[in-house]
């Protein structure tokens, strides 16, 4: 049964797999601009494989149309950056910078819980709708 309160234990299943998180997401999902949390956590030790982005309705913006993902709260951008994802057409976009980037450093310390975030500039958006996976595999030697 969905609560709508995110997870707080890090999502490490017992077998040898890869492991994702998943959160679809819209244009005007409420806290969007400033972050929406995935529902866990990333284990600590885990390797990040890749970070998709699948845009399932183009997001129309008047100029811009920015997506982001990661867990430094600043700016939510260490696993897919600003100009990684063509939001605007519907299609996949694959990244693997959290598998090298702050995301990968930050999982040495600890769990870590990766943020969602879409900002607009020009004319407010009235459609744009998406569903972001972030693969990975757990350290089971910790």
């Amino acid at each position: 049964m969905a609560t709508n309160t995110p997870g707080h234990v890090a999502r490490q299943l017992p077998e040898q797999e890869v492991h994702y998180l998943r959160l679809g997401f819209a244009y005007n999902t409420p806290g969007i601009a400033a972050g929406i949390p995935f529902a866990a956590y990333i284990p600590q030790g885990a390797q990040i494989l890749r970070t998709n982005v699948i845009i399932t309705t183009a997001f129309n913006a008047g100029t811009t149309n920015v997506i982001t993902i990661g867990d430094n709260a600043s700016t939510y951008n260490d696993m897919v950056q600003s100009g990684d994802v063509t939001a605007t057409a519907v299609g996949l976009t694959s990244q693997t910078r959290g598998a090298t980037g702050t995301a990968a450093t930050n999982l040495a310390a600890g769990d870590v819980r990766p943020y969602l975030t879409y900002t607009q500039t020009g004319g407010a958006a009235t459609a744009g709708a998406g569903v972001a996976v972030i693969e990975y595999v757990p350290n089971n030697d910790l």
